[in-house]
């Protein structure tokens, strides 16, 4: 019996498109090359997410499941010179005060668990070989178990992640955004010294001259640590990634005070060259999720919103469609494309802003316009569907920014670390 939706991944993209479209009453079948649980990077989670997690039902589950309370984040220099604080209950509405950081394996675990109890088919181990698409709908070829399966769909969400699946299929253009190729660089740690209560569970950025290093608290003694540094600057350095951490860890004030007693409990993990977007992120019968449609920069952590957003909006186009017994209009492609690039585009703007060392300053700045804060605070806690007086503070914030390239009209930043 052909379903009436495949999807390609059954990470938070593909969970939450699959969730919403069962509780509506859809037949979803969740193909997934893994087997969960699996390590994933992409640990720190945002504000703006929790109400599409409430609106799929998993929100109480996750509430539930003991994952790290994460009531803001911090940027310092990494040679503790300057730093601040972002707490999401000095600006937001209290249901955007507090998210989670989360170990990847546990969550999206819990996510997937969640769409094959909202009424998703779920198969695990599964590796999609094919598919094509046409205005009445989806076939997909796939191996399972040692077999091949030629399935059918009405609809087909790709939500395969930086693997981009359906992208390379169809051959859709894509875009670097007019970023460099970066480089990460990250592993699980012990013993990182954390801060006091209530900012424990903060994600803390530590910003370098060249790059970053973020610092998420998993568990009471497990954090994720990562060092992002552009490819041209790694390969410069002649180390291998490891090395390369090590050695940056070592050089940065910042760093060795924090992680003078950890003790490095997982293996290194690498990922490399992964700025682009796709400029269409749907068709009559299709639609691109997450990181399948583009992904931009660990910075800010927008990774999971972006894709559980996408694919609840995804699933909601094609719910409407349905009513509509019609497959998916130019215009409503348009919408969806648009819609997500409206999301990437708030992120794009505060990572162009974060790696440019003028701009960062007026970030950093200790006494910030209250107006000002109050708008940067609502944009790195997620909120890509600002009113206008709040898209008016972004401008005037990146309008401060483009002066600051030529004008100190906030205190310079210096990088350098002190002489030994």
């Amino acid at each position: 019996m052909p379903y009436d939706a495949i999807i390609i991944g059954g990470g938070p993209g593909g969970s939450t498109a699959g969730a919403a479209l069962a509780r509506a009453g859809k037949k979803v079948l969740i193909l997934e090359r893994e087997h969960f649980p699996r390590f994933h990077v992409g640990e720190s989670l945002i504000p703006y997410g929790n109400d599409i997690f409430s609106a799929i039902g998993v929100w109480e589950k996750m509430q539930q499941a003991n994952f790290m309370p994460k009531l803001g984040a911090e940027f310092v220099l990494g040679n503790s010179k300057a730093a601040i604080s972002i707490v999401f209950g000095r600006y937001l509405a209290r249901r955007y005060a507090h998210t989670f950081q989360v170990e990847r394996s546990r969550f999206d675990e819990l996510m997937l668990t969640h769409a094959a109890e909202s009424g998703c088919e779920v198969w695990q181990d599964t590796r999609v070989e094919s598919a094509s698409v046409t205005d009445d709908g989806a076939t997909v070829t796939c191996a399972r178990g040692g077999k091949t399966f030629e399935l059918n769909s009405r609809w087909l969400f790709d939500a395969s992640g930086r693997d981009a699946f359906l992208g390379k299929q169809l051959q859709l253009p894509k875009t670097d955004l007019g970023m460099p190729k970066k480089f990460a660089t990250f592993a699980h740690f012990r013993g990182v010294l954390r801060n006091d209560p209530p900012a424990d569970g903060h994600i803390t950025v530590v910003r370098l001259d060249f790059g970053w290093f973020w610092m998420i608290p998993l568990t009471a003694e497990k954090t994720s640590i990562g060092l992002v540094q552009t490819l041209d600057h790694f390969q410069k350095t002649g180390l291998k990634p490891g090395e390369c951490f090590e050695y940056v860890v070592s050089s940065s004030t910042e760093l060795r005070r924090r992680m003078a007693n950890a003790e490095r409990v997982s293996e290194f993990s690498f990922a490399g060259d992964y700025t682009y977007r796709h400029l269409q992120n749907a068709g009559p019968r299709w639609f691109l999720i997450g990181d399948a449609a583009g992904f931009i920069d660990p910075i800010f952590s927008s990774g999971v919103m972006l894709a559980v957003k996408s694919g609840y909006l995804a699933a909601r186009e094609a719910l409407a469609a349905d009513r509509a017994a019609a497959p998916l209009s130019a215009r409503a492609q348009a919408r969806y494309t648009r819609e997500v690039g409206k999301m990437c585009h708030v992120f794009l703007r505060l990572i162009k802003m974060f790696y440019d060392n003028r701009s960062f300053e007026v970030f950093m700045t200790p006494k910030p316009n209250k107006g000002m804060e109050w708008a940067v605070h609502n944009a790195v806690a997620g909120n890509t569907s600002a009113p206008w007086l709040l898209t008016l503070r972004l401008w005037a914030f990146y309008g401060v920014c483009a002066l600051q390239r030529r004008f100190a009209l906030v205190p310079r930043l210096d990088f350098a670390e002190p002489a030994s």
